[in-house]
């Protein structure tokens, strides 16, 4: 999910041969109703750890792409639903940089997948939050 209006992630979906639909949240309800906060402009462009971020990509050969009116401040964050449609797992960024591993990620979807949903603990901020916690 995204913040982005959803015909303009039509063209996101071709270009990365996507197996699954990305959907737009332009109001940013779900972002807000997950607890997905916003970060301070010294947070998001001065930060030490951004630029860490940043450089290791562009090293790699990955240039960031981000559209002129996308809003840098909206954080953003992991969340695995149940089969239910329950949450069962949330990661709120504290910063652009900040995101679980994808080992982490790949658990908490196996891990909806094989239990019975529970509610997960609200985090005030970033962080990861268990089922059950």
């Amino acid at each position: 999910m995204t913040f982005a209006e959803p015909q303009a992630l039509r063209g996101f979906e071709r270009k990365l041969d996507l197996p699954y639909p990305v959907y737009g949240d332009p109001d940013r309800a779900t972002y807000r109703a997950l607890g997905f906060g916003r970060a301070s402009a010294r947070r998001v462009w001065l930060d030490p750890r951004v630029w860490r971020r940043y450089a290791a990509l562009l090293l790699r050969g990955r240039r960031p792409e981000s559209p002129a009116d996308q809003d840098t401040l909206q954080l953003g964050g992991d969340a695995v639903f149940d089969a239910r449609g329950r949450l069962t797992w949330a990661y709120r960024s504290r910063g652009p940089e900040d995101r679980p591993s994808v080992d982490r990620l790949a658990a908490a979807v196996r891990a909806a997948r094989l239990t019975p949903a529970r509610p997960c603990r609200e985090l005030p901020t970033g962080g990861d939050s268990r089922p059950g916690g």
